[in-house]
């Protein structure tokens, strides 16, 4: 069975997506860098949905959400 190609969910971007997050994650892109999302997979209140994001995005979001992903680890480790 072959992989299905998907394309990132930003939108005007037509690049190969290489990672897929959840919408609640990668909602830091639209409310920060101000981009578009395309969510797919969602079924609201209960799935918010998945976004497909390609390495330019995706280093983007790391970039955005590093002080909230560093924050969450060090409660993780400390509860």
């Amino acid at each position: 069975m072959e992989k299905k190609e998907r394309k990132c969910s930003v939108e005007g971007c037509g690049a190969e997506a290489v990672h897929e997050l959840s919408y609640v994650d990668a909602k830091a892109l639209e409310t920060k860098a101000g981009l578009k999302l395309v969510v797919y997979r969602a079924r609201p209140p209960r799935r918010p949905g998945i976004v497909y994001l390609c390495s330019t995005h995706y280093k983007l979001w790391k970039k955005v959400t590093k002080s909230e992903r560093r924050a969450r680890d060090l409660a993780r480790r400390s509860g």
